[in-house]
């Protein structure tokens, strides 16, 4: 065998190497772009997307980016580039020139296919050309409706006085969305009430649209008369579940309203604590001008049934309508409560089941209606069964069917009357979400169901760790809440603040206390005076794991009684509406 020449096996394997590097610079098979030194579009972008030729359900509002490989002569660039269908707009440049934005003047059509072409030639700031034709299809989007709803400012009004009735949409679009409305009902437009216009025009980029109603003055007494409201002939929007509104139409205002029915069962299964609440809002001289009707099992009015007494009422007077053998369990029900009834009177008229409706006369003419004397309220939204309804700043609220049951007192039933509650706790909060820290979501809500002029008399305690009350450790300030309103105490407003974003703001006070020091597990006591009127939890124990738990979560009263979000469901949001819970105050 002949002696291996080693300088002939080095030169063989270095030209072996060479080659395979040669061909590996050269094989695109791998989707590598080859090295050249000519002006090409790397990619184009849409938004935070890296898209292909052919792309579709592309936004109106696109923004195309052509990413090239050099920087561009943006006049020749320009002067060569083109869009079809004919669109205007600009184009902006990155520092280095080869990031190329086109910003449409106006939105694009929905649903169309749009070509950006690019001829081959010299457009690169230093002389680079193309040496091919650059092409770039893409499809706009369909055209999606927004979900639209109806509303009005008030439900009720009177003769003389307006409301405004508002169309809105979900979302703005790029078009504009009309409609006619369709009014019905046992008004008459034109003879009890004007519209400023039958049809609302909410514009492209905005979300909403209004006319106003007035309620024309006239000698008549007609007595409530209902204005219905539809939607015909909507374009560019659509309606999820038909929108209507019913809005009542009085004479004057009433001097004197319906404020709560109710039809307890009290400390047995049988209904045995009926009665309506009314309030005065105005001097009466003689009551007996008013009466109530029960429409037992709905179908139609039965009349003026019931006729009060020819007394005298002061504006801001409670009057209790009772059933004459229900009047004393009913004392005993409310306990130092009923005491705060100005006017109690008797009746064996007061007859009704939890889903019967009501009408209040001023003469023979019907000036309030509870419920709808149509039909049988047995599971519709006023159904009372076993439990209360109570007008809170001019709206309905209703308590948990049949929440009553076996209880002895209001306030040791699962839903106390509200009246009976002058100030109540609504919500308790230990929200631990993304910056919040350990004590940034600490805080008590609490809501005034009767006019109060000196909040002063009440406090709060938290019972750290359960093992009893821990007495009051924040007293209220003098300060004035009217019915209906909401306070929030807090251990840190601003944190709170920036969590619920605009719902801050339907407070009508905030309250920045160290006393706000609890965890989800502790229980919250409300006093009045020295007196606890209700409590959170239970003081006696520590809450993990009970069914009150609310670390890094709240608790909320909806129909007297509480909800809990589940426990530490707000971990990880930034918002109460982008998190996995949101605050039912704020939802």
């Amino acid at each position: 065998m002949k002696p291996l020449n080693i300088l002939s096996l080095t030169s063989a394997v270095l030209g072996l190497l060479l080659l395979l590097v040669f061909s590996a610079c050269r094989d695109d098979d791998d989707g590598a772009l080859p090295i050249t030194n000519d002006l090409r579009v790397l990619q184009v972008n849409v938004g935070n997307n890296t898209l292909a030729s052919g792309a579709t359900g592309i936004s109106v509002l696109a923004e195309p980016e052509l990413v090239f490989s050099h920087g561009l002569n943006a006049s020749a660039f320009a002067g060569a580039l083109s869009i079809s269908p004919s669109a205007d707009y600009t184009i902006g440049y990155d520092a280095s020139n080869s990031f190329a934005t086109i910003s449409f003047t106006d939105p694009l059509a929905y649903e169309t296919e749009y070509t950006i072409s690019l001829p081959r030639g010299t457009y690169g700031a230093g002389g680079e050309s193309s040496v091919e034709d650059f092409t770039f299809r893409f499809t706009t989007a369909p055209f999606e409706a927004p979900a639209i709803t109806l509303a009005a400012e008030s439900t009720n009004l009177f003769e003389g006085e307006s409301v405004t009735i508002t169309a809105t949409i979900d979302r703005a679009i790029l078009e504009e969305v009309s409609l006619d409305l369709v009014f019905s009902g046992s008004a008459e437009r034109g003879a009890d009430y004007t519209v400023s216009a039958a049809s609302i025009t909410i514009p492209s980029g905005s979300t909403s649209g209004s006319v106003t109603l007035s309620a024309l003055n006239d000698a008549e007494l007609e007595g409530e008369e209902t204005i219905t409201i539809a939607i015909e002939n909507l374009v560019n929007a659509v309606e999820n579940q038909p929108q209507v509104l019913t809005l009542l139409l009085g004479d004057t205002p009433p001097s004197i309203e319906l404020k709560g029915v109710f039809s307890f069962t009290i400390g047995g299964t049988s209904t045995n604590g009926r009665g309506v609440h009314l309030r005065v809002l105005e001097d009466i001289a003689d009551l007996s001008e008013y009466g109530i009707g029960i429409a037992n099992n709905g179908g139609g009015s039965d009349g003026r049934e019931i006729d009060f007494p020819a007394i005298s009422v002061a504006q801001g007077d409670d009057i209790l309508l009772a059933r004459n053998i229900d009047v004393a369990r009913l004392t005993d029900y409310f306990g130092p409560c009923f005491n705060e009834f100005d006017h109690v009177v008797e009746s064996g008229g007061v007859n009704f089941n939890g889903d019967d409706p009501f009408e209040l006369y001023q003469d023979t003419i019907v000036i309030e209606t509870y419920g709808d004397v149509e039909f049988i309220g047995t599971g519709l939204e006023w159904e009372y069964a076993g439990t209360w309804a109570y007008k809170l700043n001019g709206q309905w609220e209703y308590g948990l069917l049949n929440c009553s049951a076996n209880s002895t007192t209001t306030q040791s039933s699962d839903c106390p009357y509200p009246f009976c509650s002058p100030l109540q706790l609504q919500g308790v909060l230990a929200i631990l979400w993304d910056g919040s820290g350990t004590n940034g979501g600490k805080g008590v809500q609490v809501r005034a169901n009767r006019d109060i002029a000196d909040l002063s008399r009440y406090g709060i305690g938290v019972a750290n760790n359960g093992g009893g009350t821990d007495g009051i450790e924040f007293t209220f300030p003098a300060i004035a809440l009217a019915e209906g309103e909401h306070l929030l105490l807090a251990r840190e407003p601003e944190t709170i603040a920036a969590y619920f974003g605009t719902c801050f703001d339907a407070y009508a006070e905030v309250i920045q206390s160290g006393a706000m020091n609890q965890n989800g597990d502790d229980a919250i006591e409300l006093f009045d005076g020295m007196d606890v009127i209700e409590t959170y939890g239970d003081a006696n124990v520590d809450g993990t794991g009970e069914v009150w738990d609310y670390a890094g979560s709240w608790a909320y009263k909806v129909g007297g009684r509480w909800i809990t979000g589940a426990v530490d469901c707000a971990a990880g949001s930034t918002s109460t509406l982008g998190s996995a819970c949101p605050y039912l105050y704020c939802n």
